[in-house]
């Protein structure tokens, strides 16, 4: 198949039985690859019953048909299964080098299935694919587990994607990382949706790949190689020159702090104060103190990740420093001011293995509630929780890792926590996710992104806010800008966006370099030869989008009850960049559900939509006819 390998990769842990299936081209050509594809196997293969933590839930790994190509957005991969955290469809997209050696390996993806009986890791080569004993793992770190299979198997060109402690303990927000040896080689985290815990709910600590030694001798076939290389030139050219590429590569993408925290878009004492020294906690402090270097991922032109080696007194885990999400949550989400301190609970998150959002989000929300009194010190083991002690902050992370303490209480997020003191409505969380570290105050169509996302309060399915502060329109898909506070109008714009971040979560394609739409199109339609321009493209995201929007609803999804905004976020603030702004959120969601073709009173997919798309075989799952 052109732009895939053409086989998947199936594991069968109860039995220790591996084999390769066929990839289903039907599937690939409608949902192209990533998340998209893995939505669509996936949608066969669970419904409401299975638990999300048991042998039948199934965790697939996914690349897709850019990845091995060399073009320059791509090198990232798709993890996805039923949430543990949510209970809906999860997925999570990483980086790093683990998508394209797998790739090199023969393979479009891994579909992992059952339960070991004791703790082992994957070993896959193109000689061959094991699985071995992990018991002497158990216990490590990320970085520590993927640097010791390197050295047990002597192979430091091996790319590992690994849990931690909290993914061996089912800490529903854990995350799975990939790390590399090699020079310049940036982290990868899969880390919303607790795919680690799925991980680890399977026995299986890592998946240790190596593509050929010689990769270039075995290039994935395009379709049109040479409309393929044009179209990529056309790509790196415009990346070479394009100031955002300069600015991330410069500063990370915390280098936006500044600018974000001007706007009101920074979440501030959980999500209750507008102003902070945001200049203290920002990328551009970093590069100026203690950033050593930059690290990339598979044929990026960016190069976005923090080298960190020391922050202040604190050494960085292979040297991996933070971005946004992590310096926000960690930084103003609690006060805390010191760059150096949030860095190093950031790195911690990683190699324990916790998503730095839901960690963060949950620890804030504590502190909250300490402040309201609705926690009662007698809760926190001889400890206190005092805005700005990042100190505090670091302790439960680890104690969430390993289910100590107040951390046993944590684990179960923040949604969880709210019910356990009778104030659940007081949780920044959508669906068991907690929002992400931008604020729809500062940019209202978040408020729709946030409600809608298929897997809970998240920007990863569209980062609509970077539409509305830029005010960079993308033209060629019609997607407008508008003023960043307003709500009534928006509906096109924000499902478009979704539906094209769709296609970046399928391709898999990163958000971060945005060479014009047309370069991707063309990259995707030379290297598969499918019938892809900008004209269709979104046709592709929306259908993927109406996919896991099924899926939700096949494993019991309610979302008239699930669409709601937490209360923090429905107050108005006095101060900051969003001064008395709100969304008129009832009235956006009115308008996204009419655009989008769903029916208002029970949130699904009008039948002619999904005719429309041509998933007629979902239709009848949906209206169960």
């Amino acid at each position: 198949m052109n732009g895939y390998t053409g086989k998947l990769l199936f594991i069968h842990l109860n039995t220790g039985e591996i084999h390769t299936e066929e990839l289903n081209r039907a599937y690939a050509a409608a949902y192209l690859g990533g998340s998209g594809l893995a939505a669509r196997y996936i949608y066969d293969w669970i419904d409401a019953s299975t638990d999300p933590l048991g042998p039948e839930n199934p965790l697939v790994f996914m690349n897709g048909p850019l990845d091995a190509a060399g073009a320059p957005v791509s090198g990232r991969f798709a993890v996805c299964a039923r949430s543990p955290q949510t209970g809906l469809w999860g997925e999570a997209i990483a980086g790093n080098f683990f998508g394209p050696e797998l790739k090199f390996a023969g393979y479009d993806g891994i579909v992992i299935r059952g339960k070991a009986n004791a703790p082992c890791y994957l070993h896959i080569t193109p000689d061959g694919v094991e699985l071995r004993d992990a018991k002497h793992l158990r216990g490590m770190t990320t970085y520590e587990t993927g640097d010791a299979i390197r050295a047990e198997l002597n192979d430091p060109g091996l790319v590992t994607a690994c849990i931690g402690p909290a993914g061996e303990n089912l800490i529903k927000f854990a995350l799975i990382l990939t790390s590399s040896a090699r020079a310049g080689a940036k982290k990868g985290i899969a880390g919303r949706c607790g795919m680690g815990a799925v991980m680890g709910s399977k026995n299986l600590k890592a998946i240790a790949v190596r593509g050929s030694k010689h990769p270039l001798q075995h290039k994935v076939q395009l379709h049109d190689p040479e409309r393929f290389r044009q179209a990529m030139l056309a790509a790196q050219r415009f990346l070479s020159d394009d100031m955002a590429t300069e600015v991330l590569r410069a500063v990370g993408s915390s280098g936006a702090m500044d600018f974000y925290g001007l706007l009101g878009d920074v979440p501030t004492k959980y999500w209750t104060q507008g102003t902070f020294d945001y200049e203290k906690i920002s990328g551009n402090l970093m590069a100026e103190t203690i950033l050593t270097g930059r690290a990339t991922c598979h044929a990026c032109m960016v190069a976005c990740g923090r080298r960190v080696e020391r922050a202040g007194e604190y050494v960085l885990p292979h040297a991996e420093g933070p971005e946004f999400e992590t310096l926000a949550g960690f930084g103003p989400l609690i006060l805390n001011d010191d760059l150096n301190l949030a860095a190093y609970i950031g790195s911690q998150c990683d190699a324990l293995g916790l998503d730095s959002i839901t960690t963060s989000s949950t620890i804030a929300f504590a502190y909250y509630l300490r402040e309201l009194d609705i926690l009662p010190r007698s809760e926190l083991n001889g400890g206190d929780l005092v805005w700005g002690d990042g100190h505090a902050a670091l302790k439960l992370v680890q104690d969430i890792a390993h289910r100590r303490e107040f951390g046993e209480i944590l684990a179960h997020g923040s949604r969880d926590l709210g019910a356990r003191y009778g104030v659940e409505g007081m949780a920044v969380q959508i669906s068991g996710m907690e929002v992400a570290m931008h604020d729809p105050r500062a940019a209202a169509g978040m408020a729709v992104t946030y409600a809608t996302s298929p897997i809970g309060g998240s920007h990863n399915q569209s980062d609509f806010f970077m539409v509305e502060t830029s005010g960079r329109p993308i033209d060629e898909l019609g997607i407008e800008t508008m003023d960043r506070f307003q709500s009534s109008g928006k509906a096109a714009a924000i499902a478009r966006h979704q539906d094209w971040r769709t296609v970046n979560n399928a391709s898999v394609t990163c958000y971060f370099p945005n060479p014009p739409a047309h370069d991707i199109c063309e990259m995707l339609a030379a290297a598969t030869g499918y019938d892809i321009s900008t004209q269709n493209i979104l046709t592709y995201g929306e259908r993927i989008w109406n996919l896991k929007r099924a899926l939700n609803l096949k494993l019991d999804y309610h979302a008239r009850c699930a669409e709601k905004l937490p209360e923090l976020i429905l107050r108005p603030l006095e101060d900051g960049g969003t001064e008395g702004h709100v969304p008129d959120f009832e009235n956006m969601m009115r308008e996204y559900y009419a655009f989008r073709d769903w029916d208002w009173e029970t949130g699904k997919p009008s039948r002619a939509k999904l005719e429309s798309l041509g998933m007629s075989e979902i239709v009848r799952d949906v209206w169960d006819e």
